[in-house]
């Protein structure tokens, strides 16, 4: 007991020595996604001046980011430092150390055991004392860009201050700051370093489809990671939808009399307006993993030519059956029920 005591204090002195000394601000952080993280290594020197420096026999840290959840009434705040991390509670600050776990990321208080959190993607677990809390829901902002990918599945998002890759469930991460930015005809370039390795996203201009959700996103995405390669997607798909109107050419593989008069217009505060052939219609649309839903429309109640009434009531059927939508090759959009095409579209302006 009196060892174990020992360590845990030993532990906490460090962290807090490093804080205190303001030694974390200099550091890159990253956590080994394959591995454990390697020791932060200084910049090269000759083999002179690394045999005349002295040991340091405080084991370098890995500054990230902090994780914030709401626990219930609760807004928590975990820090990793390499191997070690802090959890803020009520006031409270616990050292943790990595457990075990068949799957997510398990920490627990170096104090006491029955303090911890247990973390697998954005919720997690907290037990304080040995007393379970309600449910946690991370707290974060929206980041700037975020690309996900399958087998394994992974996240990277990237926002104000840096790169952040989450895979395993979040049972690992890597972390790196102020990144690198290059621009290349048709793709961008992010680098970064982390303690475990280079840290690079390459965002390619070309579609892409989750092959999960069949959700199609405006960019291709190969995060490199020391010796592997992940391939997703990224951006945001309502992207692709928003802009300038479409002109439905066609519904149901029939042809519109009048594209023109028959009009889709995507908001970016989820609005959907436009033209019935006959009447102005308006609603709204929901983008999920789940797909794309249109909300029942409502329009105008203005009477028309038959041709231009039935192309109405023809659109109004499609549009209730929507469950999915794709970009042809051709930049036309594909409205879809399943598998079945039930409206195509193309901008307003083009032939």
């Amino acid at each position: 007991m009196t060892d174990r005591l020992s360590l845990s204090s030993s532990l906490a002195m460090k962290i807090s020595s490093l804080l205190g000394l303001g030694l974390l601000a200099g550091l890159v952080g990253g956590c080994s996604l394959f591995r454990p993280a390697a020791p932060a290594l200084a910049a090269e020197a000759s083999p002179q001046a690394v045999a005349e420096r002295p040991a340091d026999p405080t084991p370098a840290l890995d500054p990230q980011p902090p994780l914030e959840f709401r626990c219930g009434e609760r807004r928590v705040e975990l820090r990793h430092f390499g191997e070690l991390a802090t959890l803020g509670v009520d006031g409270k600050v616990f050292t943790l150390r990595p457990e075990r776990s068949a799957s997510g990321m398990r920490m627990v208080s170096v104090d006491d055991e029955r303090t911890g959190i247990w973390v697998k993607g954005n919720s997690a677990r907290l037990s304080l004392a040995g007393v379970e809390q309600p449910e946690c829901r991370r707290v974060a902002e929206k980041p700037l860009f975020r690309a996900v990918g399958n087998e394994p599945a992974w996240r990277l998002d990237i926002g104000a201050h840096g790169l952040e890759l989450i895979a395993d469930g979040g049972a690992s991460r890597a972390f790196a700051a102020a990144p690198l930015i290059v621009e290349a005809a048709g793709m961008r370039s992010y680098q970064g370093t982390s303690v475990g390795g280079e840290l690079e996203a390459l965002v390619f201009e070309r579609l892409c489809v989750d092959t999960m959700s069949g959700m199609t996103h405006p960019n291709s995405v190969e995060v490199r990671w020391q010796d592997h390669v992940l391939r997703g997607c990224g951006g945001d798909p309502a992207q692709l939808l928003q802009g300038e109107p479409w002109a439905v050419v066609e519904l149901d593989g029939r042809a519109v009399a009048d594209p023109a008069r028959v009009t889709l217009a995507f908001a970016a505060d989820g609005r959907l307006a436009g033209l019935a052939a006959c009447n102005r219609y308006f609603g709204s649309y929901v983008l999920s993993g789940e797909g794309l839903r249109l909300s029942p429309l409502g329009a105008t109640r203005m009477a028309c030519e038959p041709r231009a009434m039935e192309d109405e009531q023809r659109f109004m059927a499609a549009a209730a059956r929507v469950t999915g939508f794709a970009i042809a090759g051709d930049g036309g959009l594909e409205l879809r029920a399943g598998d079945r095409v039930v409206m195509r579209a193309r901008r307003m302006g083009e032939r």
